[in-house]
């Protein structure tokens, strides 16, 4: 039976059209045409927002509820709970609301809830689910309590985001730094895992058999062993609904030794959050558990040769010295722009870095421009280095992408060549496009995106200098699937762009963002000398003889000019 108030008041609401079709008057409710004032003042207000809002009222509780409530009910439980009493739209979690329903109506009191934990049954399900709600009293014509106004958020995401974060924090201060065998490895981080509320097995396979070395959570049947036996064959990932298989690699050529083995909880859908955050969180025990087991065999290396440690140190130096001088080439010859690039080695010589330069032309007539920093000092940050480097430029200038787009394919290279820790690095790339405005115009923009790396100076014609300062995005080698942005600043003629390494600014006793001003109160006032005078300027503004001995890192500089002028400087 349909009524005028009732109709129009719910006339813009999806549920609410579904509310017409509702046979009110074989609820306790009876027709809307008879409901008194304050039970359609309370409908009213419920399909008057968006915000998700559910109401009861009577001695059944009838439920009325709007379109922003309607998702929180999940794909059983609508439109029948439309006109059903509560306790029987929410009978597997009347335990828990119950109560709080029968505060509201026996002491007329709000109350109020945050991120309270309710097993759900809404789907098909037991779900695990979190809200954030207040119940309200609702009175009657004559000012008796007889319902209840739930105004409610679900906050199950956040919530489950917060704890998987946690358990990632967990598991990286669990990781064990030294290996004596598999099983002393897996225990504490097993230990972690076991405890997550994400995770409903752990399990670590020796590559052997395969064999189980220690698991918690049930035990294994043939669909897992089948996975194990694929990951440790292909040397794969395995992902399917419910379960993560990642093998271990030794980190000596591309040999397995083990597979980590992550099953998520029932009580979570298996969506592609849930699917990433468990291959993160195996990628991160997996990549852990190689390098400890590459670094005992790298030491036992070192023991064995111990008489020749000396010379063998010297050697892995020149090659790595003399690998990265191969790669830092000169930087090509481009009308109306110069480039000066300038490479300094730390000067204590048995760290062996990876900072590199690089500026190239594709093939549209851009000039691409990098900075970067490989972390660690040693042949494999080199040879990651010349890696990385290669990767950049070849994407670069094959794709003619943005310097977001040609970061993100680099990362993904890195995780599918299965590059490894060693891999990771800061890195800016900046590509300075062609003049777009009416000929004569020199004016180009400068796109640039900035993986962890040093944000870069720029020194303007009339000599003020500014930090383009932005928020960074991850590192290079961390996360393969991560968004990365473009950032544009427009590069007048006369004005200068300056990339760097952290070996010009940093320094154990000072701030690094004092630094940073330190070195853009250096460049102002140099718009009128050359490039190289710039350079040669900034090296010497901010590794005076007062600040604290020698330089104990690589210094990469590139140094980019637009001018009117086909001039370039090459300094080493």
């Amino acid at each position: 039976m349909r009524s005028g108030w009732f109709e129009e008041a719910t006339a813009r609401s999806a549920v609410g059209r579904e509310a017409w079709t509702v046979a009110w008057e074989a609820t306790p409710l009876g027709p809307p045409s008879a409901w008194p004032e304050s039970l359609r003042h309370a409908v009213r207000l419920c399909f008057s927002t968006r915000f998700p809002v559910m109401m009861v009222w009577g001695p059944d509780l009838t439920l009325i509820y709007n379109d922003g409530y309607r998702d929180m009910l999940g794909t059983d439980k609508h439109p029948a709970a439309l006109g059903a009493p509560a306790r029987v739209v929410w009978a597997e979690i009347w335990d828990d609301i119950g109560p709080l329903f029968d505060t509201v109506l026996t002491t007329g009191e709000p109350t109020l809830s945050h991120d309270m934990y309710l097993l759900m049954n809404r789907s098909g399900y037991a779900e695990e689910t979190y809200f954030t709600f207040s119940y309200s009293p609702l009175s009657d014509d004559d000012g008796r309590v007889v319902g209840v106004l739930d105004i409610a958020t679900e906050t199950t995401r956040e919530v489950v985001n917060q704890r998987r974060l946690a358990v990632l924090g967990e598991v990286h201060a669990a990781l064990p730094a030294t290996f004596t065998d598999l099983r002393s490895f897996a225990l504490p981080v097993v230990g972690v895992l076991a405890a997550s509320a994400d995770v409903a097995r752990v399990a670590v396979y020796a590559a052997s058999g395969p064999e189980v070395v220690l698991e918690s959570g049930g035990a294994s049947d043939q669909s897992e062993l089948r996975l194990v036996v694929r990951a440790l064959a292909s040397g794969r990932r395995q992902v399917v609904p419910g379960m993560v298989v990642t093998p271990v690699r030794s980190g000596q050529g591309s040999g397995v030794i083990a597979a980590l083995v992550l099953c998520g909880t029932e009580v979570r859908p298996w969506d592609a959050d849930y699917a990433r955050f468990m291959m993160v969180l195996s990628t991160t025990v997996a990549a852990a558990l190689r390098d400890v087991v590459r670094r005992r065999v790298h030491d036992d290396a070192l023991r064995l040769r111990a008489v020749h440690s000396e010379e063998e140190r010297a050697r892995a130096t020149e090659v790595s010295l003399a690998l990265q001088q191969a790669v830092l080439t000169d930087p090509p010859q481009i009308d109306d722009l110069e480039v000066v690039v300038h490479y300094q080695p730390a000067a204590v010589e048995r760290d062996i870095g990876g900072d590199w330069y690089d500026a190239f032309t594709r093939r549209d007539g851009a000039t691409t421009v990098v900075i970067g920093d490989v972390i660690g000092h040693d042949l494999d940050a080199a040879v990651a280095m010349g890696q990385i480097r290669s990767l950049v430029r070849a994407i670069g200038y094959d794709s003619q992408e943005t310097p977001a787009r040609v970061l993100e394919r680099v990362d993904a290279a890195i995780d599918g060549l299965a590059l490894g820790s060693s891999a990771t690095a800061t890195a800016l790339v900046a590509c300075v496009e062609q003049p777009a405005g009416p000929r004569g115009d020199l004016t180009r923009t400068v796109r640039w995106s900035s993986a962890g790396h040093l944000p870069p100076i720029l020194v303007r014609a009339d000599g003020t200098s500014e930090i383009l300062r932005i928020r960074n995005d991850l590192l290079l080698g961390m996360d393969s699937g991560v968004v990365r942005r473009d950032h544009a600043v427009e590069l007048r003629p006369g004005d200068t762009l300056l990339l760097y390494t952290d070996g010009l600014v940093e320094r154990r006793d000072s701030g690094l963002r004092a630094r940073l001003d330190q070195l853009a109160k250096v460049l102002e006032g140099t718009h009128g000398a050359d490039l190289g005078a710039i350079v040669e300027c900034a090296l010497s503004g901010m590794l005076s003889a007062t600040d604290g001995s020698t330089v104990d890192d690589d210094i990469a500089i590139v140094a980019v000019r637009a001018g009117r002028r086909p001039e370039v400087l090459v300094k080493r």
